[in-house]
């Protein structure tokens, strides 16, 4: 602190005398002769104690020694005494800055705003909202958006013209689920700024997430255009490409992401989508590991690790579980809300029922979630829908119908979601994603449900203690699987989910093609990166033992020559003769007449189909299954058990390549059991969607009676 001495001469109180020290503490100031500066200050505060230039020059010397945020109550005092100079004001907001104040900066900026001071000091305007921007930015960079968030609130409440500001917070709010208003803030940044590829780039990832797809390749094309070498333009375009399934496109774009910034975290993230999906799955969980290393808080980088390695063959489930479990450690406890629920623990009264999706609309999931609403008691039940995907669709529309309420939370944060659905009063909510697109698995970690249960999206654990159950059966998971969760796993007697037939699925085709090509052909229609090497190698060996066999298999972007070359390469290590493979890129239409061109399915392990495996016996082709230990390799068993083709169902790697060569070698055989298939499916348990809701019902049941007599707890 400042001491005094023991007073002032009398020449030293004459007139003026104040100014004079006060013009002699700035020249000692800026000439860096402090102690001169500060007794200077000390002659003018005993002069005039509430001197406004002197408690400013004090503040600029205390937060030189001591720090900005001692400094304060003197530039609060200096404002105070003079409201009328810019540079008081400037000096308390950077100083609340700097101590990280950012409400109390915030409201004093919009003040300093509406008194109409920024035009006369714009320089040091910019120099503060500068500073503010590069807080927030580089709060975004480690994933804290929260904080971003309020760095940039304060720097447009000094300049609401700033683009680079703008722009921040339009990628805050995209990465927050706020879409819209995303969209909004970049387009004002590129209204203001139309020269900056960064910005492109930006706006063409979002008009991705936002399923604009024309807009999006607009965007990047303009990104690239402005700027050929721009990182992230670079990874946004693979990012885009890889939507579509042109991987060739996509990994020359992601490529070259990485070889102009190697530490550009979404680049690696984008390569390790890319080789996932062409089956490279140790690759892709390098690529994954890079981008964690680059920016550790990434949750898609880490939900992708762990999809990547559930499709491995070769990776124990004692693995994925470690890393599931410390994901939810790391990501999901520090958000937990510790409270107490009030509901009316009435064990019979109407429960309300959420479901958290990004598929209510025309994908896999919709086509076993809708005939289960169908049939869900809603007098007992009452449902509430909250949509994760910003745009929908004709199926979306139809999927409203069978809820009580239905609310799009694409735009809303973690913390806005779950404060919706906790003022919702939703008794059990439900994940349908786990660790798949668009998942808001962050929204669970908050518990704003005093129930939470996990089904259908994702064979495995969360790895979240917040969720308290995964809905499962008993063929799907058997007791192995318990030791591998951190929900509790709630068992339903036969299936737990069933399936519907696609609106436009033509009929199962009568005769086998055997018969009019003369050999057999065995087929993969899965996505390629359920396809291990374990698989291959199991294949190779079934086509060897069938003189003339082909294998028909659908990969994307097959037709591309780089494509191909990896598909090539990687099949023949496996042994698989070329010369007896028919590839097929996947296409948009036509999907179900494909299996017209298949005797027998191959199911791939140790992760099974499940959509497709269903497909697959509604076309009236048979299906071989390996049956593992645990959820993902087990799926097969499920259909065939539940349509009574426990024949086909393998437990050894030699019984499956036994069952595979001995069907087709047996042409009667396999006529027969092709006929009727879909029939046989349609009379299963498969098709009982009045039976499972009934069965899940109950369980929703059994759920809230345990919570509502305080037994959830024991359960865990």
């Amino acid at each position: 602190m400042l001491e005094h001495g023991g007073g002032l001469a009398g020449r030293d109180r004459a007139p003026g005398a104040a100014e004079r020290f006060l013009s002699k503490a700035v020249a000692h100031r800026e000439a860096g002769r402090l102690d001169k500066a500060r007794r200077n200050i000390g002659r003018v505060l005993d002069i005039a104690p509430d001197n406004a230039g002197a408690r400013y020059e004090l503040g600029l010397l205390v937060s030189r020694a001591e720090g900005p945020t001692a400094a304060i109550p003197h530039f609060a005092a200096a404002l105070k005494g003079s409201q009328s100079n810019p540079a008081h004001w400037l000096a308390l907001i950077g100083a609340l800055l700097e101590s990280h104040r950012i409400a109390e900066a915030k409201a004093l900026a919009e003040r300093f705003r509406a008194a109409g001071l920024d035009t006369a000091s714009a320089k040091a305007v910019a120099v503060l909202v500068d500073r503010a921007v590069a807080y927030g930015r580089a709060c975004y960079d480690v994933q804290d958006f929260a904080t971003s968030e309020t760095y940039l609130d304060l720097a447009i409440a000094l300049d609401d013209t700033h683009p680079d500001a703008t722009f921040l917070a339009g990628a805050v709010a995209a990465r927050t689920n706020r879409l819209q208003l995303a969209f909004d803030l970049m387009s004002i940044a590129i209204y203001r700024t139309p020269d900056r590829a960064l910005y492109f780039a930006g706006l063409g990832a979002l008009l991705t997430l936002m399923n604009n797809e024309d807009g999006a390749r607009s965007a990047l094309e303009k990104s690239l255009e402005l700027d050929p070498d721009n990182a992230v333009g670079h990874s946004n375009m693979a990012g885009y490409f890889h939507r579509q399934s042109r991987y060739a496109d996509a990994m020359r774009h992601a490529d070259k992401a990485v070889e102009l910034d190697p530490n550009c975290g979404g680049a690696h993230v984008n390569r390790g989508q890319i080789l996932k999906s062409l089956g490279r799955l140790h690759e892709a969980i390098a690529a994954m590991d890079r981008a964690i290393a680059i920016t550790p808080r990434d949750i898609d980088a880490h939900s992708n690790r762990l999809f990547s390695k559930l499709y491995a063959g070769d990776i124990p489930a004692e693995d994925y579980f470690a890393d599931a479990k410390a994901f939810g450690l790391r990501f999901a406890e520090p958000l937990l809300r510790k409270r107490p629920f009030i509901r009316d623990r009435d064990p019979n009264r109407r429960l309300k029922i959420g479901f958290v999706s990004g598929d209510l609309c025309a994908h896999a999931v919709a086509r076993f979630l809708e005939p289960f609403l169908e049939e869900f008691d809603r007098t007992q039940f009452e449902t509430h829908a909250y949509m994760t995907r910003a745009a929908e669709d004709g199926l979306s529309l139809r999927l409203r119908n069978h809820f009580d309420q239905w609310s799009n939370i694409s735009g809303l944060s973690d913390d806005a979601a779950a404060n919706k659905i906790e003022a919702d009063t939703i008794d059990i909510l439900v994940d349908l994603s786990g660790h798949s697109a668009l998942h808001r698995l962050l929204v669970f970690a908050r518990k704003p449900a005093p129930i939470q249960v996990t089904w259908m999206g994702h064979p495995a654990t969360t790895g979240l203690t917040a969720i308290d159950y995964r809905l499962t059966d008993t063929v799907q998971d058997g007791e192995e699987g318990d030791a591998l969760h951190t929900e509790t796993l709630w068992r339903l007697p036969r299936v737990s989910a069933t399936y519907r037939l696609a609106d436009d699925q033509p009929p199962a085709r009568e005769r086998p093609p055997c018969e009019d090509n003369g050999y057999i052909t065995f087929g993969v229609l899965n996505r390629f990166e359920k396809v291990s090497d374990i698989a291959l190698g199991v294949w190779s060996r079934i086509l060897a033992a069938v003189p003339e066999s082909r294998l028909f298999m659908v990969v994307g972007d097959a037709d591309t020559p780089e494509v191909r070359q990896q598909i090539d390469e990687r099949l023949s290590r496996a042994g698989i003769a070329l010369d007896r493979l028919i590839l097929q890129p996947r296409v948009t239409s036509g999907y179900f007449e494909l299996y017209y061109n298949v005797d027998i399915a191959l199911d791939p392990f140790p992760y099974n189909g499940g959509t497709t495996s269903c497909d697959t016996i509604s076309m009236g082709v048979p299906l071989v299954t390996l049956r593992g230990l645990t959820a993902p390799e087990r799926s097969g068993a499920v259909i065939l058990s539940a349509v009574g083709l426990d024949e086909l169902i393998a437990t050894t790697q030699d019984a499956y390549v036994e069952m595979a060569v001995a069907l087709a070698t047996d042409c009667a055989r396999l006529t027969e059991m092709r006929r009727g298939l879909r029939e046989r499916m349609l009379a299963s348990p498969l098709t009982d969607h009045a039976r499972l809701a009934n069965e899940v019902g109950k369980a929703f049941r059994a759920m809230w009676t345990r919570w509502a007599a305080g037994e959830l707890c024991a359960q865990r």
